[in-house]
């Protein structure tokens, strides 16, 4: 694909804990950090797929402030003021509008897109190409979000239903978007879905930052005035300093709920890349190659009658008997045992070490 890099801009979200992933992600080394389908960690592979249209002098990375030598220390290609520290974790909504912050005064005419550091997208040519068409769409002042084309009723993400048709790039269809929509039950899912109409909600945008300005200054103005506070700061001494005052003070918000959900900008641009956003450890036993009995195994496995479970363990065997649909994560100091479709109560499960006192093992 032709190299795009104008007034194209990208912002990596690296900021999460991922306790879903618990026990590989850790406080210390969150899911981003670590290397899940490949050498390549979650983050550098979010870099690698947008280098071939994106340069590093154009991408940034926000993140919590105990993480970004880590990132820095992953991506060697950013200059190091394009990994962005945050004092403590606020939601999407801040973390965004601080990543804009840095990025406009770069460049007052820039185009952002933002995308997460641990999503998985198995179609990457595709991906770029519908990055591209977002960012067009985006020069029309929209806020566009890639919406994905849902395969099931999935009930673990939030749905969006589009409206009129915006324009149509290279065969790519952009909708106006009608309504965003919650989690629904599994009845609602199946009809969304058989409907034909809604596409899963990504969380990966693309807009002008001056159009994101105006959206913040309507929707958000106590948020717009603490952001405009810590741009005014940005590249003096006392930046540091400032941010993390004014940091205390800022209320945490989702970019869905507190802008997308209430702009009458928004336009949605549906696609097919392959796309998860690696919420737990279930999703690791759908997306990678399973064996002959499905079993997903990382590192050493001998199963009696184990079948479609996944045993993740790189330094030493794991023999099981009699599994179905089990999941079985080892480390050096901790192993976690569940079914496959409970794997999102790992959270519960780290929130029960935090109220026993079990620190050491967060």
């Amino acid at each position: 694909m032709k190299k795009q890099n104008g007034n194209v801009y990208a912002l990596i979200l690296a900021g999460g804990t991922g306790t879903r992933l618990w026990p590989r992600s850790r406080r210390e080394r969150p899911k981003q950090l670590l290397s899940l389908f490949s050498a390549r960690t979650m983050l550098q592979e979010t870099c690698d797929r947008i280098l071939p249209i994106i340069p590093p002098a154009h991408i940034f990375v926000a993140t919590n402030d105990g993480y970004v030598d880590a990132v820095r220390e992953q991506l060697p290609i950013l200059p190091r003021k394009n990994v962005i520290g945050e004092p403590e974790g606020r939601g999407t909504a801040p973390s965004i509008g601080l990543g804009a912050l840095h990025i406009v005064k770069q460049n007052p005419d820039a185009v952002m897109v933002s995308l997460h550091a641990d999503h998985y997208i198995e179609k990457a040519d595709a991906f770029r190409a519908a990055l591209m068409h977002a960012a067009e769409i985006a020069r029309r002042d929209y806020l566009v979000t890639l919406g994905i084309q849902p395969n099931q009723p999935e009930t673990g993400y939030g749905y969006i239903q589009r409206g009129a048709l915006i324009d149509t790039l290279d065969e790519q269809p952009v909708y106006r978007v009608a309504a965003f929509v919650e989690k629904p039950n599994v009845e609602t899912a199946a009809r969304y879905v058989a409907s034909g109409e809604y596409a899963w909600n990504s969380g990966i945008f693309a807009w002008k930052i001056s159009t994101l300005w105006q959206e913040y200054e309507r929707y958000q103005a106590a948020l717009f005035k603490q952001l405009k506070q810590i741009g005014r700061a940005l590249g003096k001494s006392g930046f540091a300093a400032t941010k993390k005052r004014i940091w205390k003070n800022v209320r945490n918000e989702t970019i869905d709920v507190g802008i997308m959900e209430k702009s009458r900008r928004v336009a949605v641009l549906p696609i097919d890349v392959g796309w998860s956003d690696v919420g737990s450890w279930a999703t690791l036993l759908d997306l990678l190659p399973g064996d002959q009995e499905n079993n997903v195994v990382v590192g050493d496995h001998v199963g009696v009658d184990t079948s479609s479970s996944l045993i993740y363990s790189p330094n030493r065997l794991i023999a099981t008997v009699g599994l179905n649909n089990i999941i079985v994560v080892d480390t050096d100091d901790a192993i976690l045992v569940c079914p496959k479709d409970r794997a999102q109560e790992v959270k519960r499960l780290v929130d029960a070490l935090k109220q026993n006192n079990k620190h050491k093992y967060l």
